[in-house]
């Protein structure tokens, strides 16, 4: 059963900023294990229901729904999809093109896992 939550805008913003940084180490991470030939294994189960309790211990709005998650699922933030970026005029940036993109290189999403061997 669905029940609506009624979260602090600063709990909001606490969310998307940890969400923000934690997806930024996760592909910051991976690129420097796949760089030198290590690998990880996934958070398990056990270290999933710790964390969802911990999440319910700090934001006790929400406990009633961390609580209910006995198995959390493994998640795994996508990748950030680089859009050319056009420069402004005035912005110091005279010299480059407008119509030129800006990539940056960042790191290699994780090779993908295959659905059937992760268990929900």
């Amino acid at each position: 059963m669905a029940k609506t939550v009624i979260v602090a805008d600063d709990t909001v913003r606490e969310w998307i900023e940890a969400y923000a940084s934690l997806a930024a180490w996760f592909y910051q991470l991976s690129d420097a294990l796949r760089l030198h030939g290590v690998g990880c294994e996934p958070p398990s189960e056990e270290q999933r229901r710790a964390y969802v309790a911990q999440l319910a211990l700090t934001y006790p709005e929400l406990a009633a729904v961390a609580t209910a998650l006995t198995e959390p699922r493994p998640y795994v933030p996508p990748p950030v999809l680089i859009v050319p970026v056009s420069a402004v005029e005035n912005e110091g940036r005279e010299g480059l093109p407008s119509s030129e993109p800006i990539v940056h290189a960042g790191p290699l999403p994780p090779p993908m896992v295959m659905p059937g061997a992760v268990r929900y």
